[in-house]
């Protein structure tokens, strides 16, 4: 009966969809693992912390909407830390409990912007030091206690990374594993007390692809990879074996793709080619994490009012392609075999990100493109009220199907 135990936020956006929206599986093999890892969480039996990644648009980049779910899931199933991180800060983007400064000079390299090329690692940003440059992580509240893990994917040909930990001691992260490789991985294990005010020392043309901080303790991780702007596809333009070495070092058991807005705001989207594009992505991620089940996010509600646009029997148009690309990836979700939970059914219907705005708190901003924090709020809670039930159900479907095939 856990999933009773409403938010306040929740309990809003819940009476204006009039519904609970659940998570539909469409034959996830992976998706029993994880329902029965979550439960051995709950149980404390598993000592293992549990990986959860997002991909995704500016919803997730903001870390409002995947802050929140952290949170949720966390004080259900343990803390096993803040997670993958981008590599350094990137102008509109944020990290829900991190702040990431630049000092010196660097130079991001964005997967989506075509004239940005490199060896993109997960995540799809390369950070690049010209020299004495530095990144320095402040956690914005108090962390857990217990031992943590920095860990840096890098490149650099010679000169090692160095981390700066409070009160001075510096420390040489030379790279791990294969010299040749495109992404090297560095880490080391500190206390808690040492992580707020760490810096990153990078050498001169050192290529940063990502921070990991990682709780040594059972419990969940939730990774919000996102990028502003950006469409599923951007994942194509992601080196394959990096891709592939990095999802196994993660080892995720769920993988969430929460793309569809920028998707919805072309006007010259043809389904057919969409669809195909996403089902390449899906079995990309399903080739280098074969242990994860995948969650497609339907596209959430938006609103469009200038040309081109689609009259969506609300008060202001659509954008023009929202949905050719929900019932897209519905259909996907069924042929590729994925969870799928439907956030514009979440928000009421496409009319949702209009009737949001004029509540007396609005969960939506101005632009109806994007949520306030209240409304990211909602959806999280939303998503992870219906991550829960499906736990349940799913466990319940597996108990029976055990006692049958007996």
């Amino acid at each position: 009966m856990r999933y009773f135990c409403f938010c306040v936020f929740f309990l809003a956006a819940h009476t204006l969809a009039n519904q609970f929206t659940a998570i539909q599986d469409y034959g996830d093999r992976k998706a029993p693992a994880l329902w029965e890892s979550l439960q051995q969480l709950e149980q404390g039996k598993r000592t293992e912390p549990l990986r959860i990644i997002q991909l995704g648009d500016s919803h997730t980049a903001g870390d409002y909407f995947t802050g929140q779910l952290r949170l949720r899931l966390q004080r259900q199933f343990g803390n096993a830390g803040i997670g993958w991180l981008t590599p350094g800060y990137v102008t509109n983007q944020r990290s829900h409990q991190v702040l990431l400064r630049s000092l010196g000079k660097w130079t991001i390299s964005d997967s989506k912007v075509a004239k940005h090329t490199g060896t993109f690692p997960l995540g799809g940003l390369i950070n690049t030091s010209a020299g004495n440059s530095i990144l320095e992580i402040k956690a914005k509240e108090d962390l857990a206690t217990g031992q943590w893990q920095v860990s840096i994917w890098q490149q650099s040909k010679q000169t090692p990374w160095s981390l700066a930990l409070v009160g001075g001691k510096l420390s040489k992260l030379p790279g791990q594993g294969d010299s040749s490789a495109s992404w090297r991985l560095s880490n080391q294990l500190i206390d808690a007390s040492k992580v707020n005010g760490l810096r990153l020392l990078a050498p001169s043309g050192g290529k940063l692809g990502g921070v990991v901080l990682d709780r040594q303790a059972p419990g969940i991780t939730l990774d919000a990879l996102g990028i502003n702007g950006a469409v599923a596809n951007v994942i194509s333009r992601w080196d394959q074996a990096s891709l592939h070495t990095q999802l196994q070092w993660r080892n995720p058991q769920l993988i969430i793709l929460a793309y569809g807005t920028n998707e919805a705001f072309g006007k010259d989207l043809i389904p057919e080619t969409y669809e195909s594009e996403l089902s390449q992505v899906i079995r990309r991620l399903r080739a280098a994490a074969p242990d994860a089940a995948i969650l497609l996010v339907g596209a959430p509600s938006s609103a469009k009012s200038k040309a081109p646009n689609i009259n969506g029997g609300c008060q202001l148009p659509l954008p023009p392609s929202l949905i050719k690309v929900q019932n897209s990836q519905r259909r996907i979700a069924r042929q590729e075999k994925t969870l799928y939970w439907d956030w514009g059914a979440m928000m009421g219907g496409n009319c949702g990100a209009q009737i949001w705005l004029k509540q007396r708190v609005p969960f939506m901003r101005p632009d109806l493109i994007h949520m306030s924090p209240e409304g990211y709020a909602a959806s999280a809670d939303a998503l992870y009220m219906a991550l829960v039930r499906e736990m349940d159900d799913g466990l319940k479907r597996e108990q029976f199907r055990k006692e049958k095939s007996q």
